[in-house]
């Protein structure tokens, strides 16, 4: 049982953080369904924020001269707030309710997106309120990144800045929210032992992913980022 516990563990981390190298974002998209075949809620949130933070280190210096700064201050401004707050309803609550209205949110952002081709205005005027959530669903399902992505790619165009811009900003979540997780008791030793065994799949993933990503032409970028924010959207309805 455990051989085949680390082997979905694997599984589960090369696959999501071999996605976020590539767009950015969507690791928990791929990997939570797959960790969730062998632990708890808690314990994948926790074992996923490891991983999270790690990725941060890698990427941040190979994109920082990409990242559009203020939109990264932007964003991080209600983010942080949110965060703090989505970590001790993670240990308090489960409000499945909210997640499921975010999801119908996303989907609604991707039709509008794809359909009119237009930015969204009121994105200028409700920024805060896109930032807290994102920082909420961060601490709480480690599914903020969509959130952020769905913003970003409303105020930007460019790929390299989306991508860079979307790693930036969780860069800073992904930090905070392990002294966070550590703090309230949610990583456990065992889960640490199991992030080391499980490391080597994770540098797979990310080496593979960059070597993808510099292949990616913009307009394929364009359409597996919108695929992904589709998919994450659906995947918070039905959860």
């Amino acid at each position: 049982m455990e051989n085949f516990t680390l082997i979905i563990l694997g599984l589960g981390i090369g696959f999501g953080f071999l996605i976020q190298t590539i767009v950015g974002f969507a690791a928990s998209l791929i990997a939570l369904p797959i960790l969730l075949l062998t632990l708890n809620l808690q314990d994948s949130i926790a074992f996923l924020s490891i991983f999270h933070l790690i990725f941060s280190v890698f990427l941040i210096s190979k994109n920082y001269k990409l990242i559009d700064k203020n939109i990264a201050l932007e964003m991080l401004t209600g983010g942080i707030i949110g965060l703090i707050i989505g970590i001790y309803t993670l240990k308090y609550g489960n409000p499945a309710i909210l997640k499921k209205l975010l999801g119908i949110f996303i989907v609604l952002y991707v039709g509008h997106s794809s359909l009119k081709k237009r930015k969204i205005k009121i994105f200028d005027k409700v920024g805060f309120i896109f930032t807290f959530l994102g920082g909420f669903f961060s601490g709480l399902y480690s599914t903020g990144g969509p959130l952020f992505a769905t913003y970003i790619h409303n105020k930007l165009t460019k790929p390299s800045t989306i991508r860079a811009t979307l790693i930036g900003t969780l860069a800073v979540v992904n930090v905070l929210r392990m002294p966070l997780l550590i703090g309230n008791d949610l990583i456990s030793y065992n889960i640490f032992l199991q992030s080391i065994v499980i490391l080597p799949f994770f540098l797979l993933s990310i080496y593979l992913g960059e070597k993808l990503y510099k292949k990616v032409n913009e307009v394929t970028f364009k359409r597996i980022f919108i695929i992904l924010l589709f998919m994450s959207g659906i995947a918070l309805i039905i959860k």
